[in-house]
């Protein structure tokens, strides 16, 4: 399944709200875009090669023991 927009936040009660990633594609590859920030071309640092490399990346980027990963946009 590619992620097109997926929802993040830490678990546990020192949570601090939702952070909302939208999969973009930039010039050295694929990746997500943080929504709501000021500068709307910020993305993560790491690229994949595919969308669904990407997809991949960021299930493994968030260990589900420390962040609740919610896919709210996929195919």
């Amino acid at each position: 399944m590619i992620i097109r927009k997926a929802e993040v936040r830490a678990r546990g009660e020192r949570s601090q709200g939702v952070v909302t990633l939208t999969l973009s594609e930039e010039s050295d590859g694929w990746t997500y875009r943080v929504d709501g920030m000021r500068d709307d071309r910020f993305a993560l640092t790491w690229r994949a090669r595919s969308p669904e490399g990407a997809s991949r990346k960021l299930r493994d980027v968030y260990d589900p023991q420390v962040w609740d990963l919610a896919v709210t946009e996929g195919e």
